[in-house]
């Protein structure tokens, strides 16, 4: 099982959303702002909101003052969501989505299970806004291109 670099950009992209939508009083962030700071290319960031869009995990608002906020707040949206949004259900194996007709007589089977519970625990339990904190308590600099 790999996480995507669609994934990895988007945890990125959103945890600068979690940023700048709490520096501006939850106004709409346009993605020129989001992909300038965390140097993520535009087109690619494009496609990538337009599935959370579509997830629900964000809104979008078009026009002068447009831009993406989130569509629940960043401390209820998880990496899993993010992931599973973007490359589908955390499988590391194939009977872990039910399509393995061996499962009950596999030994195997449980070591699978419990990777995948354990993967869904660390990612379902670690929230957006808590990466942004990490980052804040951390120091981030802003990253400005000149």
């Amino acid at each position: 099982m790999t996480i995507s670099a669609k994934s990895k950009y988007a945890v990125r992209a959103l945890v600068e959303l979690a940023e700048r939508t709490a520096d501006n009083g939850g106004r709409p962030v346009r993605l020129t702002e989001i992909a300038r700071r965390r140097d993520i290319p535009l087109q690619f960031l494009e496609q990538v909101f337009a599935v959370l869009r579509r997830a629900g995990v964000l809104r979008s608002r078009r026009g002068a003052s447009g831009g993406y906020v989130f569509a629940r707040p960043p401390q209820s949206v998880t990496v899993l969501d993010v992931v599973e949004a973007l490359d589908g259900l955390v499988a590391p194996a194939s009977c872990t989505t039910g399509s393995c007709s061996r499962r009950d007589e596999c030994g195997a089977a449980s070591v699978w299970f419990a990777a995948k519970a354990a993967v869904e625990q660390v990612l379902g339990g670690t929230t957006i806004a808590a990466l942004a904190e990490r980052e804040r308590q951390n120091g981030r600099q802003a990253m400005y291109h000149i």
